[in-house]
């Protein structure tokens, strides 16, 4: 294990049960047949480079990225031995790295790199508990940005309503605690029944006055939180007119009302 801060090398080589860690460089890179570079997206490029221009990799060394966005083909340059390229996702959060791995096993894992190395991502996904599935290059921006709403942006929504929460009185944590077996609840509703099924809410039934009440008490908060609900709002008429509980009529009341600009 290398890394840039030593400290933290020796705290990562501790929890995986490794003897010994190296000061910063990349000199023991030559001892592997494959190198994993678990590094920012951004920085995966220059890190590689760096690798390649050390001298240090044999011909047929493995590099692996773990980045939902970058191709594995960024490992690779046209100077120097010839390398191999692999790039393995998993398509779970890594807030805390014992939950991470708490959670790892039975998750998913998006590989991409050369055809003749899928045999050798497949078994280390296999090895990690993963569920391994193909990705193209091609695909991973918007594969990545489908992996953002569904994490980062629910944290980003789940905030938002504990903000307000807080308006009503529960402030911090207070708010979020009674929020968390509501998120729970609706995670497992997805898990079994999928996102048409799964919604409620005064959408759903088609409770234009309730949606109008909501707008009204959002206009004394600030005006990007009563943006963020129009535009979900939007999206959840259509959701709902999927589900089929929502008639048209309905729908089109609810449309006029969550596109009514913010001061009407």
């Amino acid at each position: 294990v290398s890394g840039r801060d030593l400290l933290r090398t020796r705290q990562a080589t501790r929890f995986i049960g490794c003897r010994e860690c190296d000061p910063p460089g990349l000199r023991r890179a030559a001892e592997g047949d494959v190198v994993l570079i678990a590094v920012p997206d951004d920085q995966i490029g220059a890190v590689a480079a760096s690798l390649r221009h050390s001298g240090a990799l044999r011909p047929g060394t493995v590099l692996v990225h773990f980045s939902a966005i970058h191709p594995a083909a960024i490992l690779l340059g046209s100077e120097g031995p010839k390398l191999q390229a692999l790039s393995l996702h998993p398509l779970q959060t890594f807030a805390d790295a014992v939950m991470g791995v708490r959670a790892l096993p039975g998750s998913p894992v998006a590989v991409e790199g050369e055809e003749e190395l899928l045999p050798l991502a497949k078994a280390l996904v296999t090895d990690m508990g993963g569920l391994p599935f193909r990705i193209e290059a091609a695909q991973k921006p918007l594969y990545h940005a489908a992996a953002c709403i569904a994490s980062n942006y629910l944290v980003t929504l789940a905030s938002v309503a504990a903000e307000l929460m807080a308006a009503c009185g529960f402030p911090g944590r207070e708010g979020l605690n009674l929020l968390l077996p509501l998120l729970r609840g609706t995670l497992a509703n997805l898990a079994t029944l999928g996102p048409e099924l799964a919604l409620t809410g005064p959408i759903a039934r088609g409770d234009v006055h309730t949606v109008s009440k909501h707008l009204k008490a959002l206009s004394e908060l600030p005006v990007e939180l009563g943006r963020l609900y129009r535009m979900l709002g939007e999206r959840t008429v259509e959701l709902a007119l999927r589900k089929g509980m929502l008639d048209g009529e309905s729908a089109q009341r609810l449309r006029l009302l969550l596109l009514e600009d913010e001061g009407d």
